[in-house]
């Protein structure tokens, strides 16, 4: 079994010296939103392979690599949720993106809550699929979490990237299907991200990211899309973002792991033209 690796070739832009990758695809039209696809850790524009195929045909998409992912540059530095959400605030003025919307993928949806809360009147709406939004404030201290940032700090970091994204994905598809999507679009974004990238944007988001702020700012409708085995809580996390986000609306894609956006990506694509024909329509707070 085998799968056709995402057909786009990055395209960069320079900001202070860093280059930072995205990919375009569809017609600019003045009919509907264009969508901003960002991604997760360690990980590419290649997670929404089938996202871009599909909405290409009718609106104009814009896939980035953070920073220090794909093929963007990698600097020494800080990979902050902050930083994340100005690079990509400066690429959408710089593209002339006009009120996206905007899709983040685990890490990217934390990126996508502060680019919508930070940056108010950029984004039209925002939808995060599987993303740890608001983690419980022992989660930071948590022995899952201390070891994979020690792992992740470690020698055989690459290794621990790996077997990391490989756990999350879970084991409803047939084991040839699960092994050549994972072989596809993560293995290779997971293994070539550096480690100093790695290390530091998993800190940030566990340790040092406070999403209040952003999540209590953010007035656009807002969509969240779990996986079947959810990296939240559903009904706890989810809860403490109503409490801050009463537009929220939610869903939950049916056997299928983290990265559902290419394992069930017909169920996927579904939930976001419902959210892009009804969604948008739900005034903010």
């Amino acid at each position: 079994m085998a799968f056709n690796p995402p057909p786009w070739q990055p395209v960069h832009l320079t900001r202070d010296g860093t280059r930072l990758a995205h990919i375009e695809a569809g017609p600019i039209t003045p009919e509907g939103h264009p969508l901003l696809l960002i991604n997760g850790w360690t990980g590419d524009h290649g997670v929404f392979t089938p996202q871009i195929a599909h909405f290409a045909r009718t609106r104009r998409v814009v896939a980035v690599n953070l920073r220090g992912h794909g093929a963007s540059d990698a600097p020494e530095g800080d990979y902050t949720m902050e930083g994340f959400a100005d690079d990509i605030a400066w690429q959408c003025r710089t593209l002339g993106l006009a009120k996206p919307v905007v899709i983040g993928h685990s890490l990217g949806g934390a990126v996508a809550l502060e680019l919508c809360g930070r940056h108010s009147g950029l984004a039209a709406g925002l939808v995060m699929i599987d993303t740890i939004v608001l983690p419980s404030p022992d989660a930071a201290g948590s022995a899952a979490i201390e070891a994979l940032l020690a792992g992740v700090g470690g020698p055989d970091y690459r290794t621990v990237v790996r077997d990391a994204a490989w756990a999350i994905g879970c084991d409803y598809d047939h084991p040839a299907r699960r092994q050549a999507l994972f072989d596809t679009f993560i293995r290779g974004p997971a293994e070539r991200t550096p480690q100093h990238v790695a290390h530091a944007a998993l800190r940030s988001m566990v340790r040092q990211h406070d999403p209040v702020p952003a999540a209590r700012a953010c007035r656009i409708p807002i969509a969240y899309i779990s996986a079947d085995v959810p990296l939240v809580e559903m009904a706890r996390d989810l809860d403490r973002l109503r409490a801050l986000c009463p537009q929220l609306v939610t869903a939950k894609t049916l056997l299928a792991g983290h990265f559902n956006t290419i394992e069930v990506a017909d169920q996927v694509n579904a939930m976001i033209e419902r959210f892009l024909a009804v969604g948008l329509r739900a005034r903010g707070r």
